[in-house]
């Protein structure tokens, strides 16, 4: 069982007071088929995405297991929980 020690202290960082404005890294664009799509339309001025509703429930199960099954015919395929 994992024990919990009390007297073991670590440092925390601080973090020093500075008149300097923080500035994140600009965002770069991923390879991502979707990503990809998006971006274009938005910049053709066609960004017309839409979130729909949750699938049904049983129709998702349907396809997932079908996904597994796809993917445990794969002979490269090692699941973990048969380890």
């Amino acid at each position: 069982m994992l024990k919990i020690h009390k007297s073991l202290h670590l440092p925390v960082p601080h973090m020093t007071h500075s008149t300097e404005r923080m500035q994140l890294s600009p965002v770069t664009s991923e390879n991502d088929e979707l990503i990809v799509a998006i971006e274009q339309d938005s910049q053709k001025g066609e960004a017309k995405w839409v979130l729909e509703g949750p699938q049904d429930v049983g129709e998702l199960a349907t396809f997932w297991a079908g996904v597994e099954s796809d993917l445990k015919k794969d002979p490269d395929w090692f699941d973990f929980a048969e380890d």
